[in-house]
């Protein structure tokens, strides 16, 4: 129970003298090709003859680099649409256990185009009370003329509800925004110990890592890498504890495998639905121009489903994700219109087949809200999609009577919604943000 004995913990890496893929962190073999780590023989004989063992990436990870999606964690849907599975979200969770038994500092990524789904609330059953700095990615993927203080002001707010936090930062590993402020307090924070990346999987830990590991170099503060993990657009790159000696005096940066969270839409999609509304470039906010009046469904591609059960004609219902249109229809034919539409003109589902393995979206949640004029009143997160943001526009209505809102949520049967306070990005129709200078 003493600090001494949690340093003693052993971390589960691949034991010394063996050689791992340094893309997803899988020992190397040759003998069974539909497992993690498998390299062909001929290939791995090269390799060996060479002594470039350290430098090869397993056959998996070459595809994943090419710009292949494939799923390797058997979770949802994906346990058959991505053929052979390498591992059980469950085998991944079982390599962060240890953590509750040393000393480290933890850095807790979250998908700031994702925060309610990646933030994980129970992440202290896996990393006990070492202390926890929260870094929200992607920040590059928020609306343009997102004022980045403004998230971070709400993040610490909405973090802080949640979990004990040494400090919030934002940053995006694509553009560099960030990364140095955010190294600069892991320098500051981890007072010797080592430090562990923890996230869901597809936060961006492996990006960061690069970045982190890139800015520390420059910094003076580390020593520079040349093989690093993948980055890639699958959840489940990183199958295994993956230790990178950056820092002076023998403690370690750690990247490990992302936790799958089930409750996430990507376990309910195939490998080229997840490429479908994978983010290209930043959310564009969409809102519909008519009221959005009792009686009417608006629908993501074929995967969510918002009924406007009732609300003033000065709701405004906005639709921030990646990779899907908006349909419109009457509430009384939604139904049969989803039935008739989904995976063919409403995608994802890319195909029928998709379609009717998804199911029917069920009734996830109904949702009262109270309205101010010329403002955002709440966030409808989808799992993993994206979020609906419920606003209000001016309105000719006298008197204090509130302004009272019901939406129906549908969802494919597990995925997750949350309500949250409006992230204040730019784009909606009451935004007052401005850009970052």
């Amino acid at each position: 129970g003493s600090a001494a004995a949690a340093t003693r913990a052993p971390v589960p890496v691949a034991p010394r003298g063996t050689f791992t893929c340094y893309g997803c962190g899988a020992e190397l073999q040759t003998e069974f090709k539909f497992m993690a780590g498998y390299v062909e023989p001929e290939r791995y004989a090269e390799k060996k003859l060479h002594k470039q063992l350290r430098e090869t990436l397993c056959a998996r990870c070459r595809s994943l680099a090419h710009g292949e999606i494939l799923p390797a964690v058997a979770e949802g849907r994906l346990k058959e649409a991505g053929g052979a599975s390498f591992a059980t979200p469950d085998e991944l969770r079982a390599q962060l256990t240890h953590l509750r038994e040393r000393t480290a500092l933890v850095v807790l990524l979250a998908d700031l185009t994702d925060v309610s789904a990646t933030l994980m609330p129970r992440v202290r059953d896996l990393v006990g009370g070492n202390p926890l700095l929260l870094v929200g990615t992607k920040l590059d993927l928020l609306p343009s003329g997102t004022s980045a203080d403004a998230v971070h002001r709400w993040l610490e707010e909405y973090a802080t509800a949640r979990l004990n936090v040494v400090g919030v930062r934002l940053l995006s590993s694509r553009t560099g925004a960030g990364v140095r402020a955010a190294a600069r307090t892991i320098v500051a924070e981890r007072g010797g110990r080592d430090v562990y990346l923890v996230g869901a999987a597809n936060v961006g830990k492996s990006k960061f890592l690069a970045a982190l590991i890139d800015e520390l170099a420059a910094g003076g503060g580390g020593r520079p890498e040349k093989r690093l993990p993948l980055a890639s657009s699958t959840p489940g790159t990183t199958l295994r504890v993956i230790p990178f000696d950056v820092f002076s005096g023998g403690s370690k940066l750690y990247d490990t495998p992302g936790v799958h969270l089930a409750h996430r839409m990507p376990a309910q999609l195939t490998p080229a639905e997840l490429a479908a509304v994978a983010p290209r470039r930043a959310i564009r906010p969409f809102t519909p121009a008519e009221p959005a009046v009792a009686g009417t469904s608006y629908f993501l591609g074929g995967l969510a489903r918002i009924d406007v059960v009732a609300a003033p004609p000065s709701m405004r219902l906005s639709f921030c994700a990646f990779g899907l249109r908006v349909h419109t229809v009457p509430t009384a034919e939604a139904e049969a219109a989803h039935a008739a539409n989904a995976g063919a003109e409403w995608t994802p589902p890319l195909d029928r087949d998709s379609a009717a393995e998804l199911g029917a979206l069920t009734l996830r949640r109904t949702v009262e809200l109270e309205l101010t004029p010329m403002a955002q009143a709440a966030d409808l997160a989808i799992s993993g999609l994206g979020w609906v943001s419920v606003g209000a526009l001016a309105s000719l209505r006298r008197g204090d009577g509130a302004l009272k809102a019901t939406l129906d949520v549908w969802l494919p049967k597990g995925v997750e919604l949350f309500v949250r306070p409006p992230m204040p990005i730019a784009g909606l129709p009451t935004a007052q943000a401005e850009a970052d200078v």
